[in-house]
């Protein structure tokens, strides 16, 4: 005899599968964009972020939601940095890309360098040492899933450098624009600083637009410089791997194509393909997708989780995210005007 829950997965079953998830997602950004608007001082990202917070530890939220919730993060945040791409020429693209390549080269490398000597002091594991390093340096969760693919790191190792991460992102939602604001930092030094030293290519652009329009402008594109640091990153990583062992190794997925969705959004918007209207209307589209993003982040936040990894982790991590934070910041006080 059928019951109701057999009716209701039925029903549910009819509708793609990241439809519940995604309606949830956005129904928490509008709450986040609606508190935004009434404490801009705040502003609707972090609302979003929080109330997915508190949505995700206070309640058990069923299993239907989590793909809709990985959709959110994983493909609306790629189509929303496409949509800002048309919000910026290429030729400014070109000129902040041009100011923030050295510090990008000192965080990737001095970065990945601390992570494995702090890693090695606290006696952690090479492989977790190395992608909290990766994730640190370069872009997030993003850079630690494609050099998992290529090192075949373990899938709790993985888990634990994420989650890491993922703590510190958090962090940074909340610290940075307290930080830079009281630093009294440029538009173009706080974009620099939040570009480079922020790890997840989504918080990097909601810290960027939560601060303001041009802030996020430049934050995005040093993000996406530094994005594209993952393949030769891979690279080299395969190429040590193939030389000291008989594995082959697998570079599929290291271009973050959608670097290349932003670059021809730009090219129209700098030749006028896409007038001024559109691109404040992609612009306007892209930064509630954003506030969506934080909605799902907030929503994978499970504190429990963070409970159980320990504190080595978090301090090897610690020690990376403070590393690049200063690094960046001390090359954008005295080297950017």
């Amino acid at each position: 005899m059928e019951t109701n829950q057999d009716n209701l997965q039925r029903f549910i079953h009819k509708f793609p599968s990241w439809l519940p998830g995604t309606i949830l997602v956005f129904l928490i950004a509008m709450g986040g964009k609606a508190f935004g608007n009434l404490f801009p001082a705040i502003g609707g990202v972090i609302f979003a972020l929080l109330l997915g917070i508190v949505l995700r530890n206070s309640l058990s939220l069923h299993e239907v939601f989590f793909p809709g919730i990985q959709f959110v993060v994983k493909k609306l945040l790629k189509v929303s940095i496409v949509l800002l791409g048309a919000t910026l020429s290429i030729g400014s693209i070109l000129d902040i890309g041009s100011q923030s390549i050295f510090v990008i080269l000192l965080v990737v490398i001095g970065g990945i360098l601390v992570t494995l000597l702090a890693g090695k002091m606290l006696k952690i594991d090479k492989m977790l040492s190395l992608l909290i390093g990766v994730g640190t340096s370069i872009c997030g969760a993003t850079a630690i899933s494609v050099v998992k693919g290529v090192v075949q790191s373990k899938e709790t190792i993985t888990a634990y450098a994420i989650s890491t991460i993922f703590f510190f992102n958090i962090l940074a939602t909340f610290l940075y624009p307290w930080i830079g604001q009281w630093l009294n930092l440029t538009v173009l030094q706080f974009g620099i600083w939040i570009g480079t030293s922020i790890h997840d290519t989504s918080s990097v652009v909601a810290v960027g637009y939560l601060v303001g329009e041009d802030v996020g402008e430049v934050a995005t594109t040093v993000k996406l410089v530094r994005t594209l640091f993952i393949l030769p990153l891979v690279l080299a990583i395969s190429f040590i791997i193939i030389n000291k062992s008989d594995k082959s190794a697998s570079i599929k997925g290291a271009f973050p194509l959608f670097i290349i969705g932003f670059l021809i959004m730009s090219a129209l918007y700098s030749v006028g393909v896409v007038s001024e209207g559109a691109s404040s209307l992609l612009g306007a589209v892209a930064k509630f997708l954003i506030i969506m993003v934080m909605a799902g982040v907030g929503l994978q936040v499970e504190w429990r989780k963070f409970r159980a990894l320990g504190l080595r982790p978090f301090l090897a991590g610690f020690i990376a995210s403070v590393f690049v934070a200063a690094i960046s910041l001390i090359y954008v006080i005295y080297m950017i005007v």
